[in-house]
């Protein structure tokens, strides 16, 4: 069949599949790769830092002046409000301060969250559910999960995930107004490459047959939803892509 064969495609950039070309049926095998961002430093993490030290300080100071200064002179009268001085700030850090920001991954993969070494979150395309552009953050949603992009640290990212959205699941990001962010710049963040998607034991989403072994799993090579070999439709079902 038509769809056991490998079928060409065009495609233009680097982790952009669908932008600039056709986009039909893939293989898993197929190359894949997305784009690594790291946050930029922002004002309101150093803030937090500061605080963090300034509260240490005072702590410091506080103990010593309460409890270190010999027997002879006693506790400094000040030694109490610099403790309590140091709890404050330091409350007020923990509860309203930005700790991290971390890096996102952004490509055929879908938006990718780094939460620890080896530990990446995903919402792939064919899962986004919406978009919701704030004045602070351009928030993904999934299916019962969400990642939030700060715009201020992650500007680049965000222009990113909006242009690729606008092209792998248009009807997601219609609700987005033209030129809401920047265009995405194709020398932000770095390329690397996919491994393939493991999708043994998914089920096709046209016709809900379990594909049972990756080499009978097909891919729409614009929102990576899953199908199996013999039950490829016309069109993806989920983002509307010519599959045939």
């Amino acid at each position: 069949m038509a769809a056991d064969r490998p079928v060409k495609r065009k495609r233009k950039g680097s982790g952009t599949t669908g932008q600039g070309g056709e986009v039909v049926l893939r293989q898993r095998t197929d190359p894949r790769s997305e784009r690594r961002f790291e946050p930029k430093a922002s004002l309101e993490l150093g803030l937090t830092m500061l605080g963090m030290s300034v509260a240490a300080l005072l702590a410091g100071a506080g103990v010593y002046g309460q409890w270190f200064r010999g027997e002879d002179a006693g506790a400094h009268p000040a030694a109490t409000y610099l403790l309590l001085g140091a709890l404050l700030l330091g409350a007020a850090v923990g509860l309203f301060g930005q700790w991290s920001m971390k890096t996102l991954r952004v490509g055929d993969a879908g938006v990718g969250l780094e939460s620890g070494p080896g530990e990446i979150e995903r919402i792939g395309w064919h899962d986004v559910t919406g978009l919701l552009l704030t004045e602070t953050a351009l928030t993904v949603q999934g299916s019962g999960t969400a990642i939030a992009i700060p715009l201020r640290a992650h500007l680049p990212a965000a222009a990113r995930v909006l242009a690729e959205a606008r092209v792998r699941i248009p009807a997601r990001a219609a609700d987005i107004k033209e030129g809401a962010l920047p265009p995405p710049d194709d020398a932000a963040g770095e390329v690397r490459s996919l491994e393939p998607p493991q999708v043994a034991g998914l089920r096709c989403k046209a016709t809900d047959k379990l594909i049972a072994f990756e080499a009978d799993a097909r891919l729409c090579g614009r929102c990576g939803e899953h199908y199996h070999k013999e039950g490829i439709p016309q069109r993806c079902v989920t983002c509307n892509a010519p599959l045939r």
